[in-house]
């Protein structure tokens, strides 16, 4: 069973997990106050951000930063309303699946009880390829989608997925950098938002991508020589480019199948989140872990979009659901290390390695991510030298605020399990920031 005491704050007098001033619930929740105070910011002039509008009554909106009972007000005459919410996690239980918990009782708090986004967990109603659909028709109110399942249907956010490789791996400061990066590219990038609206959802978050992909092999693969023959798991058109160039065969299958393919020796390794690694239980058969030495593996993103069940509640109730994605954002990337965190103890456990590779498998890749940029650049779904520039541009800015918040940068994976294990890295102010430069803008208004 996942150890719960790592996403919640601990009583130090009783070992409880609490929040603040003893409040027994998840992190998120229990700070949702001072997180929406915190990523209030410049919320003077945000009530008046331009962006989606939907079907609902547009009379009376409420200001970012309004207080729970300004929300309520704004919502006393609204009948209370039950949205089918499709997450990410496979359950409520893990990491991720708390703050995706946590994040449908703060819209039920903060409405006071006229919104409940109802779980449906396990893709049940839709599979991770077919969401956008499920919402557009309204089998899924909001839901999580996976583009590199579909790359015809996501042309766009697919070339953009060829640009995230040429930025360092690392247990979490890059990958924070990285994250916010895409998501002010894509948030910014019209083709990407046309797209969603033209298949009928409105898009909460064009993407969110998760940290690196680590390479999980059976064995230690570091070396130009270890890769040959080897058959890998790919999960995008970008991971198969980046396995033939360094000498092995990809083996394309959804990432639920590979535990088997990998137990069964099918496959000797798989590309995929080190998140994915351990709540799947790949660390499990394939423990030796492996990282480019000076960029990373592609890193995949997943979307929320949501449908006419969203779209047409009044504008008050959509720019709560919204701004609950403040607390959202910190929340969903202190899940990720924590699964770092796991995985890390996993390797251990396994009796697995983390390497970097070797120079000559380097060389190979960095080749590959430079073919990689350039089918970008040469795209014909976006205007693929701007989105170069535009990400490149907004990586730095985002390492900036990382190093402005004073941020610990940790290189090594095992260093970086030890340090957090001792003490915890909060994320509310990198969160904050994230909604108030890139969310706000889109605002429902």
């Amino acid at each position: 069973m996942t150890d719960r005491t790592t996403i919640f704050s601990t009583d130090p007098g009783t070992g409880s997990a609490t929040g603040p001033a003893g409040d027994r619930r998840p992190r998120a929740l229990a700070l949702g106050a001072s997180a929406f105070a915190l990523a209030l910011g410049l919320a003077g002039c945000a009530g008046s951000a331009g962006g989606s509008t939907g079907g609902g009554d547009e009379a009376a909106g409420v200001d970012y930063g309004a207080t729970p009972e300004e929300y309520q007000a704004a919502l006393a005459d609204m009948d209370p309303v039950t949205l089918t919410y499709q997450p990410g996690s496979a359950s409520a239980q893990g990491f991720t699946g708390e703050g995706e918990t946590a994040f449908t009782e703060l819209v039920h708090e903060w409405s006071g009880g006229k919104i409940t986004l109802e779980p449906v967990w396990g893709q049940a109603i839709a599979p991770f390829d077919e969401v956008t659909e499920a919402a557009a028709d309204g089998r899924i109110d909001i839901g999580t989608e996976i583009p590199i399942y579909t790359p015809a249907k996501y042309q766009a956010i697919n070339d953009l997925i060829n640009l995230t490789p040429s930025k360092p791996a690392s247990p979490y400061f890059t990958e924070i950098a990285t994250t916010a990066a895409m998501l002010e590219t894509s948030w910014n990038t019209p083709e990407i938002i046309d797209n969603y609206t033209e298949m009928g959802v409105e898009v909460l978050r064009p993407t969110f991508f998760e940290f690196s992909n680590a390479l999980m092999c059976t064995e230690p693969v570091t070396a130009l020589p270890d890769f040959a023959g080897k058959q890998v798991r790919v999960g995008s058109a970008a991971d198969l480019t980046i396995n033939e160039a360094l000498g092995s065969s990809g083996v394309s299958m959804q990432f639920g199948e590979a535990f088997e393919a990998l137990q069964r020796n099918t496959v000797d390794c798989t590309f995929g989140g080190l998140r994915i690694g351990s709540e799947y239980g790949f660390l499990e058969v394939a423990s030796h872990v492996t990282f480019p030495s000076e960029g990373a593996w592609v890193r995949n993103p997943t979307a929320i979009v949501a449908g006419p069940g969203y779209q047409n509640l009044p504008l008050p109730a959509r720019q709560l659901i919204f701004d609950a994605f403040s607390v959202s954002n910190g929340t969903t990337l202190e899940a990720m290390l924590q699964w770092n965190v796991e995985a890390m103890k996993k390797v251990e456990e396994y009796g697995g390695s983390v390497s970097r590779m070797e120079p000559d498998a380097e060389a190979a890749f960095e080749g590959a991510v430079s073919s990689l940029e350039q089918k970008t650049v040469d795209s014909t779904a976006l205007d693929g030298a701007l989105a170069l520039e535009t990400f490149n541009a907004n990586y730095d800015k985002w390492i900036g605020i990382a190093e402005e918040l004073g941020l610990p940068q940790i290189d090594d994976y095992m260093e970086f399990k030890d340090a957090y294990e001792s003490e915890p890295i909060e994320l509310d102010e990198f969160s904050a920031r994230m909604f108030e430069e890139i969310y706000l803008p889109h605002r429902p208004s």
